[in-house]
């Protein structure tokens, strides 16, 4: 292999890579990043919460989400932090003193998603440290520091900004392949034991190998991860009806989509229990489509009044 490519091999290896973990009063670390933490001066919750720094991506009243440029050795590198403002945890703080270890806060619990994700050989992007603190007894507020994903991309941007990559005959047997890939990471995902509630095409990740048509596939942003599996018969419906809303109608005809459903099953035909999971699914997806546009028109009408976005 190439000095290239081995480079390319160690980056990716970190996706998937489990995660050494120091805890800190209210604050967990990743070890193999607590020398950028203290460079950063990251120290405490309090000097992540009040850090000012960065560029504003996200701003809703529930989270903001902001991105912050460093240069290391001459390179540059992108750090995202999201802060979740105080949110009302209830009764939930009374059960915890019964079960210290129970994590409440979202910035935490999503810390502990990509931990647990990691764990399976299930891909995502790199923690560096999540923190929590109760501002008031049933009240917490949190945070959570990722590394950018580079040099994964978001399947949204492939499908919105390259769609060429998809079409004529070779797009149309790279499109088989992502189809596979991504069906079987969600096979195995839900056989891990977790079933993220918004498997669509922002949160899916990808990276091609320079001249391979196979890619290697991650998921981030697991703050909404399921972990019930007594509804565990629904997960593949709600996770296959999500990305079936996400694909284009232009890029993805009915085939397709019944690809993504026969290689999620691993199988060459759909039989009369599947077909009614298919019909279940296509069910879904409407709905889905119809929440999706209501939710729009909501945040339209919210803006035009000067509210901030939910």
């Amino acid at each position: 292999m190439t000095r290239s490519g081995v480079m390319v091999m160690n980056k990716l290896t970190k996706f998937s890579s489990i995660v050494h973990r120091v805890e800190r009063e209210q604050m967990i670390l990743n070890g193999d990043y607590h020398d950028l933490m203290r460079y950063l001066g990251f120290n405490c919750f309090e000097s992540v919460w009040r850090y000012r720094g960065g560029v504003a991506i996200k701003n809703i009243k529930e989270r903001s989400v902001i991105c912050i440029r460093i240069l290391i050795h001459g390179k540059e590198k992108y750090l995202y932090l999201k802060r979740h403002n105080p949110e009302y945890i209830g009764l939930r703080r009374l059960v915890m003193q019964l079960f210290p270890k129970w994590v409440l806060s979202q910035g935490r619990k999503e810390f502990e998603n990509i931990c647990d994700f990691r764990k399976c050989n299930l891909p995502t992007v790199v923690p560096l440290a999540a923190g929590e603190k109760f501002v008031r007894f049933f009240w917490v507020e949190s945070f959570l520091i990722t590394e950018d994903f580079a040099p994964f991309i978001s399947l949204e941007y492939l499908l919105r900004d390259h769609p060429e990559f998809l079409m004529g005959p070779e797009g149309e047997y790279r499109k088989r392949i992502l189809i596979k890939e991504i069906a079987l990471f969600a096979r195995r995902m839900h056989q891990s034991g977790f079933n993220h509630r918004d498997f669509n095409a922002t949160h899916i990740l990808l990276h091609y190998e320079t001249g391979s048509d196979m890619p290697k596939i991650a998921l981030f942003d697991l703050q909404r991860v399921d972990r019930k599996r007594f509804l565990r018969y629904r997960w593949m419906i709600k996770t296959l009806a999500e990305l079936n809303y996400t694909m284009p109608e232009k890029l993805f005809d009915t085939k397709d989509r019944l690809c993504l459903l026969l290689s999620y099953k691993r199988k060459n035909k759909l039989y009369a229990w599947d077909r009614l999971q298919w019909l279940w699914i296509k069910r879904k997806t409407a709905r889905i489509k119809r929440h999706n546009e209501k939710m729009l028109t909501k945040r339209e009408r919210r803006r035009k009044k000067g509210f901030m976005e939910r």
